[in-house]
């Protein structure tokens, strides 16, 4: 018997090994082919794109097995929107400029696996950031032309163009004639982003959407029954909780908005006062304003019949709104120019450079006095709740330029103040700051001369790009950065566009720096 059971047994346990083993090929195993997706740049969190305009993202692939790479499905999502199913995305906006999260999801066909890469989408307007040209055509009608800035790992040229673009885009519907100003707003959140206002003497004054740059609202809406009546719009100056406007009377007139924070999706929810702002002297004529960077706290503002500077505080503090008084006892005019009172000396040009603290600003001006021209610095500062200004980093010397410069040079200074540049006639020249032991040293060179006369010089966000526009409409655009000035040749070495002759643009009446936003307006850096 036992032999018996001992038999029984064998059979039964090679019969239970035999099974276990031709089992094993009723398994399907699936090989596994591991992706690592990366969408996002190096150093960067977020993409940026532009509305209307096509879009390539290729993502980075590590496959576990490289060899098998085809069996793969890939699907783009927009946020919660299938928007593409290549492996790279080829898209264009056509919706909203906002922030969206842009996610791709790999999947294996064979074992269902999906692996995903994400990173945030920014979408601009093509027209948010660069140079704004305001034109004046031979028929009189005004023109806008802009120059966007892009990043310079991306484009060899740094500026992609779109000339006569408002015409372009709004063939129907002209801006005007005769056009004199231009000024960008911004509400104090990015959401709102910004505005052109457009001052001209036909057509009226009129706001441009800073994305679109269609119309939004004339300026004389902006007051209570209009313009005062026998006063037209000469400059426009848009501070943190109060805008000014300078009537071709001298006289400033004044919105208070406070807080900017409470027009988050739009501008004009205050209006312009029509009564003239009550300066300490009655005869006050306001012929140019000095806007610094948004949270300085003050306007500066040249007053032409009492030949000295006035500020408006412009900070949401009590004091926004009212004039401020300038805490300035200089007496002796050769050390340096009283700031409340000239003296023998009169303004030639006046600007501000490099964001100083909250609450103050950092200024440079060129004075005159007989043939001579001297160069101004110093820094404002208001207290907070207190209308009085703080005097300090005062500084005078001789302008080294004098005898190249006339009362019709114009100027422009780095953004750290280390280069001003001045072109007078077709001359460009530039005048190096050193600030050495035995005092300011200046340096001045000759940078180009051009066939016709230059108008304008305009610095970027940074100051590391100098647009110079000359008569009949034609500029071009300077690096000036240290070591194209240091270089044998500045111009061949930093002469990095020029309008094309075949392009009219008309004669150049301004140009400014269009930051479109709040965010940018600092100029510390690019939004990129």
């Amino acid at each position: 018997m036992m032999k018996k059971a001992i038999i029984f047994l064998g059979i039964v346990f090679s019969w239970l090994f035999s099974g276990c083993y031709e089992d094993k090929g009723n398994y399907d195993y699936i090989e596994v082919n591991e992706v690592t997706v990366t969408v996002k740049p190096e150093g960067t969190y977020t993409i940026y794109g532009y509305l209307g305009e096509e879009l390539t993202v290729a993502p980075r692939l590590t496959f576990q097995n490289p060899s098998d790479t085809l069996e793969f499905d890939y699907t783009w999502k927009l946020d919660t929107t299938v928007i593409s199913h290549e492996r790279v995305l080829k898209y264009t906006h056509e919706g909203v400029c906002k922030i969206y999260a842009l996610d791709l999801f790999v999947t294996d066909r064979k074992s269902g696996q999906v692996y995903t890469g994400s990173v945030s989408l920014q979408i601009d307007s093509p027209y948010k950031y660069g140079f704004a040209l305001l034109t004046e055509k031979s028929n009189g009608a005004t023109e806008l032309h802009f120059l966007r800035l892009e990043k310079p790992e991306n484009s060899p040229y740094y500026y992609t163009p779109f000339y006569n673009l408002y015409s372009s885009l709004y063939p129907d519907d002209p801006l005007g004639r005769k056009p004199f100003y231009i000024a960008e707003n911004f509400t104090t959140p990015n959401k709102g982003g910004d505005e052109l206002t457009i001052l001209q003497k036909e057509g009226g004054c009129v706001s441009l959407n800073g994305a679109l740059l269609n119309k939004e609202v004339a300026l004389e809406d902006e007051f209570y029954g209009g313009y005062p009546e026998g006063v037209y719009p000469k400059l426009l100056a848009f501070c943190s909780s109060i805008d000014v406007m300078i009537g071709d009377d001298g006289k400033a007139y004044s919105r208070y908005i406070y807080p900017k924070a409470t027009q988050p999706d739009g501008f004009h929810l205050a209006r312009f006062m029509s009564i003239p702002f009550d300066f300490d002297k009655a005869n006050t004529y306001i012929d140019r304003i000095i806007p610094a960077h948004f949270w300085a706290g003050l306007l500066l503002m040249h007053d032409k019949a009492n030949n000295r500077f006035v500020a408006i505080s412009t900070n949401g503090d009590p004091t926004s709104g009212k004039q401020c008084e300038i805490q300035d006892n200089s007496a002796n005019s050769d050390e340096f120019v009283n700031l409340t009172n000239f003296g023998e000396y009169s303004l030639v040009w006046v600007t501000t450079y490099e964001d100083g603290a909250y609450g103050s600003g950092n200024y440079r001006c060129v004075f005159k006095k007989g043939d001579e021209f001297y160069v101004q610095n110093f820094t404002l500062a208001k207290q907070y709740s207190s209308t009085n200004i703080n005097l300090s980093n005062k500084g005078k010397w001789r302008f080294e330029g004098s005898d190249k410069v006339s009362d019709r040079t114009v100027y422009a200074l780095q953004r750290n103040g280390k280069y001003m540049y001045f072109a007078e006639g077709k001359s460009l020249y530039c005048c190096e700051f050193r600030n050495e032991t035995g005092g300011m040293r200046q340096i001045v060179y000759p940078i180009h001369d051009f066939d016709r006369n230059v108008t304008h010089l305009t610095r970027d966000y940074n100051g590391e790009r100098l647009l110079i526009a000359l008569e009949g409409g034609k500029f071009f655009i300077f690096h000036s950065i240290d070591q194209v000035l240091g270089s044998p040749d500045p111009w061949a070495a930093g002469n990095m566009y020029e309008s094309p002759d075949d392009v009219d643009l008309g004669e150049i009446k301004q140009v400014i720096f269009k930051y479109g936003n709040f965010s940018n307006s600092s100029g510390s850096s690019a939004p990129w």
